[in-house]
């Protein structure tokens, strides 16, 4: 069966993460907390590639942490997914098949016709046990790369 959906995790493949700048915040004692999100910025090759994909599959995030309020708020992500997944709604995070199989469900496809993109090499092989391709994202030009060849797009 063809893909159907292509379900991306949020931080560190859709959101890039400034690590540099939290790690240093909290050497010289600076509270981050409330302050993650300045951490937090769009992956923006990543996601004019989704924009550019959009008409032609539909597509997903599954999030451990965050919240879909403050996604939309910062991000404005609803305007370019079809579905948001985050474990503190549903009770359950990646790895767990179950949080996998709620975003199948909700997309309407099977696994097979599924495609999942996470930085956590274990969230991978959770999808690719339940039969989800998924690619182990290193960079965005390897995703996006690895994703044209799995969806015969031409680069």
């Amino acid at each position: 069966m063809a893909i159907q959906a292509l379900i991306f995790d949020l931080g560190g493949v859709l959101l890039d993460i400034d690590w540099e700048k939290y790690r240093e915040d909290q050497r010289r004692g600076v509270s981050t907390q409330n302050l993650w999100v300045s951490y937090e910025k769009l992956n923006t090759e990543l996601s004019q590639f989704l924009i550019q994909v959009r008409p032609f599959y539909k597509i997903a995030t599954i999030c451990n942490g965050g919240s879909r309020e403050a996604m939309n708020r910062k991000f404005r992500l609803s305007e370019m997914v079809d579905l948001m997944v985050f474990d503190g709604e549903e009770g359950i995070a990646k790895p767990d098949a179950r949080i996998y199989l709620r975003a199948l469900t909700r997309l309407e496809v099977n696994p097979e016709e599924a495609l999942f993109v996470d930085d956590k090499l274990i969230n991978v092989e959770a999808a690719q046990q339940l039969g989800i391709h998924a690619i182990h994202f290193k960079d965005t030009t390897q995703a996006i790369a690895a994703i044209h060849a799995l969806l015969h797009i031409p680069s």
